[in-house]
């Protein structure tokens, strides 16, 4: 390495350790200067940082942390950072998109003249030390960097921030080493949290989790919801009726908290999606780049559907089906959409369509918010919660012994079906009073243990039907 490049990093990075407290608290402070509310993932994340503090050597100590961009990512890691009990020469924060811009080398040539500066080799360190990498997919060889630097001390944590989609390429050394941590789009706690700083106790979330999905009967269901209703009446009582509806729309990416002006939202949401797509997606490098140009406009056809059917689509994109089923794969995986299939068996999933939920519903309203005369305001709100209800169901409980989830593609089926091991819940979304048609229909076919029925009103129960009518704001708590 030339001592001219040396030296210029050698000053951004002393410059960084000497106002890293200023740069990490623009997010982890507001402009009170009080600190910031954490989201449900920073507890976990500070458990792992606690622990490699207390043995200076304990397992994980690399973790990965992917998300939408948009979706706290930088703010959780500013926070951790603070939250770490270390001499700050000792914790480096790099925006990794900056530093590469700015000096013109690698992360590589970054780690090294780093190691310079802390004057010890990195297998020789006794003292624990930590480094912050913020959006690390603008480094080409994240994984094999961080896989080296890993694997040389073991008094080194590392944790590292990015696209889902940039970990579609992690590779098997990796993934034997780092723990990868997924931040989800916000529940309505966590941005009643942020925007209000009104919280939901923890154990009342997980009360309503375990009425709903671990009940052995509708009458159990029922009860255990019952005996909530003070708390959660209690919870909602000073907030303002229309609270949901703004979050339905923008409030499950926490950029937009801060924002009044709605078109500025829907710009900015538009701006996410499109550095998503022309970045995250074209890096990397699956598709031409006449395809990646109709990726939009498929987006805007996912607002609008009900369910995707890859043949007739693929045929109005001018796209095959292969491709078109490949783009829809990395669009879940990068976690712009989530697939949900119809129910049956393996033959029934491919021969039909499936339905395709945006990750955060923020997708969806930007382009109802873009696009006029789409459809009435009633089924714009169904589509909207509908998103929201199966990101609930995805985020709590995909880690359930054998769960899936499905929907009943037949006319008039209901919304989702939810399989565990030996049980079934058929779950309907809607506005206002929701009717039982759809569910009586799918639970005719599936037999489930009981049936849930999600929206605006009153919790009460249908015994001979073996209903539940979850009113919307039980259910946004968990």
């Amino acid at each position: 390495m030339q001592e001219a490049v040396k030296h210029k990093i050698t000053e951004y990075l002393r410059n960084q350790i000497s106002q890293s407290d200023i740069r990490v608290n623009a997010y982890a402070l507001n402009d009170q200067d009080e600190k910031n509310p954490t989201r449900s993932l920073f507890p976990k994340m500070k458990e792992f940082l606690e622990n490699f503090l207390a043995s200076k050597s304990a397992e994980p100590r690399w973790l990965c942390v992917s998300g939408l961009r948009g979706v706290g990512k930088t703010t959780m890691l500013a926070q951790l950072w603070a939250a770490t009990d270390a001499p700050r020469e000792r914790k480096l924060y790099l925006f990794v998109d900056q530093a590469i811009q700015i000096l013109g080398v690698s992360l590589q040539d970054i780690l090294e003249v780093y190691e310079e500066i802390l004057g010890t080799p990195y297998e020789e360190m006794k003292s624990p030390l930590f480094i912050f990498l913020d959006e690390v997919q603008y480094e080409k060889n994240w994984g094999i960097i961080l896989k080296t630097l890993y694997d040389r001390s073991k008094r080194v944590f590392i944790i590292s921030t990015g696209s889902s989609a940039l970990f579609l390429q992690t590779n098997a050394d990796v993934a034997r080493r780092a723990v990868f941590e997924t931040l989800w789009p916000m529940s309505f706690s966590e941005y009643m949290q942020i925007k209000k700083g009104k919280t939901v106790a923890t154990d009342l979330a997980m009360r309503i989790q375990e009425a709903l999905f671990h009940s052995q009967t509708v009458k159990d269901v029922y009860d255990g919801l019952s005996a909530l209703k003070k708390e959660i009446e209690a919870y909602w009582i000073d907030i303002h009726r229309l609270e949901a509806d703004v979050f339905l729309k923008f409030g499950t990416l926490p950029f937009t908290l801060p924002l009044k002006n709605e078109g500025l939202i829907y710009q900015q949401i538009k701006g996410v999606l499109d550095r998503l797509i022309n970045y995250d997606i074209v890096n990397l490098g699956c598709f031409r780049n006449e395809v990646v140009a109709k990726i939009h406009a498929l987006i805007y056809t996912a607002a609008n559907s009900d369910v995707i059917s890859v043949t007739n689509l693929s045929k109005t994109l001018g796209i095959t089906a292969v491709t078109l089923a490949q783009v829809l794969d990395v669009l879940e995986t990068s976690q712009i959409m989530f697939r949900v299939y119809p129910y049956g068996s393996a033959y029934a999933q491919v021969r039909k369509p499936s339905k395709y939920l945006f990750t955060s519903s923020a997708f969806r309203a930007m382009e109802y918010g873009f696009i006029a005369n789409i459809g009435c305001a009633e089924n714009q709100k169904g589509k909207l919660l509908e998103d929201v209800i199966g990101l609930y169901l995805m985020r709590i409980l995909r880690n359930r012994p054998e769960f899936s989830l499905t929907y009943d593609s037949a006319k008039g089926g209901a919304d989702f079906i939810v399989s565990f091991q030996s049980s079934k819940i058929v779950i309907e979304v809607g506005c206002g009073n929701k009717g039982d048609r759809q569910v009586l229909a799918t639970a005719e076919k599936v037999n489930p243990k009981y049936s849930l029925i999600v929206a605006e009103g009153a919790l009460k129960a249908n015994m001979n039907h073996q209903i539940v009518y979850v009113p919307l704001e039980y259910f946004l708590l968990m």
